[in-house]
């Protein structure tokens, strides 16, 4: 028993330590455009940059407290899945209104809802530790089917 708690609490370690460093989507969609861009943009883009601070406390709240939880009690994991996927959705939902406001495009429903669903899978898989992996998530798709070709 001790041993598998062991290994939970190592693995835990392991997943946040790979989130370091990782924002989140709305946080990373500021960070790809110039305050030149968001100041012409106007007064909507400004405030629409602004909400990124708010996604990423989010982000890190989730991924300090997912591990903490499923460590704590396996019963949660349908519920914490449930709740990162919502609070992934609500964050790339932000980014695309933020692109908007910005006068970009908007990230396609289909996109956000096949990365919610990705990180979900990834989160099922590892027992609804959160990689923090962002937009990054399109990435490892492709680098997981390349590497199967």
């Amino acid at each position: 028993m001790r041993g598998s708690m062991a290994l939970k609490l190592i693995g835990m370690a392991a997943m946040v330590s790979l989130s370091v460093g990782c924002a989140s989507v709305s946080q990373q969609t500021a960070r790809d455009m110039s305050q030149t861009q968001v100041a012409s943009a106007g007064a909507d883009c400004q405030n629409a940059v602004k909400t990124a601070a708010v996604q990423d406390e989010i982000k890190w709240g989730r991924v300090i407290a997912t591990p903490v939880l499923t460590v704590a009690s396996a019963g949660l994991l349908p519920a914490l899945v449930g709740a990162n996927a919502a609070l992934d959705y609500a964050d790339r939902h932000n980014a695309s209104n933020m692109r908007v406001a910005c006068g970009y495009e908007p990230i396609e429903q289909e996109a956000i809802l096949a990365d919610v669903a990705t990180n979900a899978g990834i989160s099922v898989g590892l027992g609804a530790v959160d990689l923090g992996l962002g937009a990054d998530v399109a990435n490892l798709q492709d680098a997981a089917s390349n590497s199967s070709n």
